[in-house]
């Protein structure tokens, strides 16, 4: 907080609960093959991001909307969930790829960036959910 790219702020079960059907539904888009594989690149990116997302607000964080902001969701797993340095190497790389396939060429994702975007969200997402089963489970809903 001492930089300023982060800020304290409650969150809800409500909050979290809208939070997972997010990262539910850019899954579930990820994986439909009629869709360009950029788009489902982006939204297995989206719903890696947004379980980070979880996972800070559940430690009653907010990042600023600063430039970055998305960055210091990702460096911020270290901290939460105590995510390891390769994961977030990874989430850096598939952010990297995520900036170059929105604002600089289409059609340069491959099949193996696809499944290893789709893969990282579908693991965080467990890890972030088995996490705060444990660390936030008052935030949970039934």
């Amino acid at each position: 907080m001492e930089y300023g790219w982060l800020k304290t702020e409650p969150t809800s079960r409500d909050e979290i609960k809208n939070l997972l059907t997010i990262v539910e539904r850019d899954l579930k888009d990820a994986n439909v093959a009629a869709v360009s594989q950029d788009r489902r690149f982006e939204a297995a990116y989206n719903a890696a991001r947004t379980a980070a997302m979880i996972a800070l607000r559940a430690c009653g964080y907010r990042t600023s909307s600063q430039t970055g902001h998305h960055l210091k969701t990702i460096e911020s797993l270290e901290f939460t969930i105590r995510a390891d340095d390769k994961l977030i190497q990874r989430m850096k790389l598939l952010s990297k790829k995520r900036n170059a396939t929105s604002y600089d060429a289409a059609g340069n994702v491959s099949n193996q960036e696809l499944g290893l975007a789709i893969k990282t969200a579908t693991d965080l997402r467990l890890g972030v959910v088995a996490w705060q089963e444990k660390a936030h489970p008052e935030l949970l809903t039934g």
